[in-house]
Order: structure tokens, then C-alpha cells, then sequence
């Protein structure tokens, strides 16, 4: 028999096993294992983690799955929206009999617990910039779709309710030995633009604050050299998983994540986010620990496709963001 209950504390060894279980399904692509430092410093540690927002499902005291949920934050990033909440992490025993029922009766009993609270919306999967658990281990660079390989839990959400939100794609980058394609605009650029690197960016929001603050960070800064005027700015998150680990059970792992592109609306189109971009994976090279790093963005950005196809990144996955008013 089925049964759900809250979170307790002596739980984190359910869920490293079930985290590990769901992971090692053959139609996932690297994706990082848990240690239990990580799971109590990067998720049970965060200052909103609420342990009412994991449930555990129980077969004949056998935990079969779990769901994590999380309120989303305000827009300005300093406080938490009482109204929007995210599906942030739900799996199911890939040996459990039924994945579908498991999943369905941990979705309901989620909604169940964010409407009590006075939740209106839900979204499976976390628009961005609310990335709040997982960060760098669950869905890419950021925690922010459920993958199209994951088919039993696309067709829950699909049945439960939920409409698909926004499309994402997924891609990744080896770092030994890449040297990234030069353009004519690149050449042009290089001696136009002034490249500044920051590896200790200042966190913008609590919210950031608090979700990213166990990462180092490196900004990229792209000035005129004529006027040191900015045009332009990339963002990168790294971690360090555990690689011996990650390399028995998964043939490889990755340790960076490109988290924000932003050019000055003057200069679009004109090759400068292709060359800052290519700045930082030379900057990266150079540190010799990043073996490869990753981007999750948005399927209809055609803008950003044309940029990580240009650097020869490839794509592994697709996923989905999904959105139901309750």
C-alpha cells in the first residue's frame, strides 16, 4: 500500500538513495550524484528550505520516491512569493512497479500541501532566474525543466492538469584541448573590445544570495577600449561535485554552468556576445580543473542557438517547464 508522509530528519539517507536510483536510468545524460555534505549544505542548509516541502512515498515502509517543492521568490529577488510555487524535484524508484501511480500520488499530495498554504500557481520545473535546489546536479546548469527522457513524469504533469509552460533545451561543452572558432566579427571585436574576468561577483538579490552562495562564480566583463564604456556580460557558475563518483556511475561528469548572457541592446547582432563568450571558455580552459561546462536555455531563443552552435556546443536533452493554477 501507498502511503506519503512530510519530511523527517532522519530521511537524508532515503533520499540520497532514491536520487541515486533515479539516476542511473539509462536514458539520463550526466547528471551528479548527491553526497550527504552536499545535500545538507546546498539544500537542507538554505535559509527557505521548509521540510514540509518534501514528501516521501512508502511502499510497505519501502521509500519508493519523493517530491520537493519550494516557494518561488518575489520578482525583485528579496523575499518569498506566498502565491507561486515550484516543482522543483520529483523521481520515483526506476524498479518501483508503478512510476506513474507513485509519481501522480506525490504530485496530488503536493498540490494538496501548497494550496493549504495559499499557493495559486505551480510550476513544474523553475522559470528562470528561481532556481532554488539542485543547483548544478539536477537539469543542466540549473534545475529548471523535467526532461523529455523522463516520459513517465512529462505524461503526469500532462495529465494532472498542467500545460507546458516553456520548451528548454540543453547543451554541453568539453573544455580539454577546446579552442574556440574564430569569425571575422571575433577578429574584429578583439581589438575593439577590453575583457575584464571577476571571479567573486556580488550576489544582486537575497534570493541569489542564499541559492548560489556555495558556488564560485566568474563574471566576464566586455568594455569598449576606446571609452571603457560595458557592452556586454557573461556569467558562469562552477562547483565541484564528487568527481570519483561521479566518473564510476556516470562516465563523465561536468563542473561549470553558463548562467547569464546579456548584451548592451546597441551592439545585438554584431558578433560581441560570440567573442566575450569565447573569452570566458578560454578563460576556463586555462584553469585546467573545469572539464566541461553546460547551458539550459530556452528552446525559442534563436538567439542563444545560434550562439552555442557557432562555439560547437552540442545538445544532449530537452525538457519542460509546466504551469498549473490551482
Amino acid at each position: 500500500m501507498l502511503t506519503i508522509r512530510p519530511y523527517r530528519n532522519e530521511d537524508p539517507p532515503r533520499l540520497l538513495s532514491l536520487w541515486k536510483k533515479s539516476q542511473q536510468q539509462q536514458t539520463r545524460t550526466r547528471l551528479i550524484p548527491l553526497s550527504m555534505s552536499t545535500l545538507q549544505m546546498q539544500i537542507l542548509g538554505l535559509p527557505f528550505f521548509d521540510r514540509r516541502s518534501i514528501l516521501l512515498a512508502f511502499d510497505n515502509q519501502e521509500p519508493v520516491g519523493y517530491i520537493h517543492t519550494t516557494l518561488a521568490p518575489t520578482p525583485d529577488g528579496f523575499n518569498l512569493n506566498r502565491r507561486s510555487a515550484h516543482i522543483c524535484f520529483l523521481c520515483v524508484d526506476p524498479s518501483y512497479h508503478d512510476l506513474w501511480g507513485a509519481a501522480r500520488a506525490l504530485l496530488d499530495n503536493a498540490e494538496y500541501h501548497l494550496a493549504q498554504q495559499g499557493v495559486e500557481e505551480i510550476y513544474g520545473g523553475s522559470p528562470r532566474p528561481s532556481a532554488p535546489f539542485y543547483i548544478g546536479f539536477y537539469g543542466g546548469s540549473e534545475p529548471i525543466a523535467f526532461f523529455d527522457s523522463d516520459q513517465y513524469l512529462i505524461q503526469v504533469f500532462l495529465e494532472s492538469g498542467y500545460h507546458i509552460f516553456k520548451n528548454t533545451a540543453r547543451f554541453y561543452l568539453n573544455l580539454p584541448n577546446y579552442i574556440p572558432p574564430i569569425t571575422s566579427a571575433m577578429v574584429q571585436w578583439h581589438s575593439r573590445l577590453d575583457v575584464e574576468f571577476n571571479e567573486m561577483p556580488k550576489p544582486k538579490t537575497w534570493w541569489e544570495a542564499c541559492a548560489y552562495a556555495n558556488f564560485e562564480w566568474i563574471e566576464a566583463i566586455a568594455f569598449l577600449s576606446n571609452t571603457h564604456r560595458p557592452v556586454a556580460r557573461i556569467r558562469v557558475r562552477v562547483a565541484n561535485p564528487d568527481t570519483d563518483e561521479s566518473q564510476i556511475l556516470y562516465g563523465g561528469t561536468w563542473d561549470a554552468g553558463l548562467m547569464d548572457v546579456r548584451v548592451h541592446p546597441d551592439f545585438l547582432r554584431q558578433g560581441v556576445a560570440a567573442y566575450t563568450l569565447s573569452e570566458m571558455l578560454r578563460y576556463l580552459v586555462g584553469k585546467n580543473q573545469i572539464k566541461q561546462i553546460e547551458a539550459h536555455i530556452d528552446e525559442d531563443s534563436v538567439s542563444m542557438y545560434s550562439l552555442l552552435r557557432l562555439l560547437l556546443w552540442k545538445q544532449i536533452d530537452t525538457g519542460k517547464i509546466f504551469r498549473k493554477e490551482i
